[in-house]
């Protein structure tokens, strides 16, 4: 018998060439919270904004392969408001690579890509 009450958050790691420039995008474009870097030059941070918890990895392996193959992974992340999120990330210039709207599974959604090629789902329950 497995007890899924132990289990209460899931982190995203993201992996980067530049924790530095990556925590400085989701701190000034997303308006995510720097919260801690490790090393230096920097390894590992993390950002947070309210109970969401992004970390970065300093592995230029893994982020070129990313790249070069144009993989997108996906983190999808609830909001109270999207639309007014999506209005703040328009403004700040996010990429955004959908646009908001309603999606049939229940959510007004939106999609930015960030700079290390992560799509970042945007939603708000409808």
């Amino acid at each position: 018998m497995t007890n899924t009450s132990l289990i209460h958050s899931a982190v995203p790691v993201i992996p980067t060439d530049d924790i530095q420039k990556s925590v400085n995008y989701f701190v000034n474009i997303l308006g995510f919270e720097p919260d801690f870097m490790f090393g230096n030059p920097p390894v590992y941070a993390r950002v947070k904004s309210g109970e969401v918890e992004i970390y970065f990895s300093h592995d230029p392996d893994l982020a070129n392969v990313l790249r070069e193959k144009n993989v997108n992974p996906e983190i999808f992340i609830w909001v109270p408001d999207a639309e007014s999120l999506f209005e703040k990330h328009l403004h700040q210039g996010a990429q955004i690579f959908e646009t908001i709207s309603d999606r049939p599974w229940g959510a007004r959604q939106y999609v930015v890509h960030d700079i290390n090629g992560y799509h970042l789902k945007f939603a708000q329950p409808i």
